[in-house]
């Protein structure tokens, strides 16, 4: 007998769940310029919609939900 004959599927990637992304105010940070502020809510910004592109359904998904009928 074979390792590889009970292989079990790979698990789907995790999603991204709200609680995942936490609000933090810029003046609660060390040292906080107005430079460094542009920059992270920059990166929050790109982050969340990188999440939001991963949550969408795929295109076949959206095509099966157009023939249903």
């Amino acid at each position: 007998m074979t390792r590889n004959r009970f292989r079990l599927p790979a698990p789907p990637p995790p999603t991204p769940e709200p609680g995942a992304f936490v609000l933090t105010p810029f003046a609660c940070l060390p040292g906080s310029t107005p430079e460094v502020a542009a920059q992270q809510q920059a990166l929050y910004r790109w982050a969340f919609e990188q999440a939001q592109a991963v949550v969408q359904p795929s295109i076949l998904e959206r095509d099966l939900l157009g023939v249903w009928n």
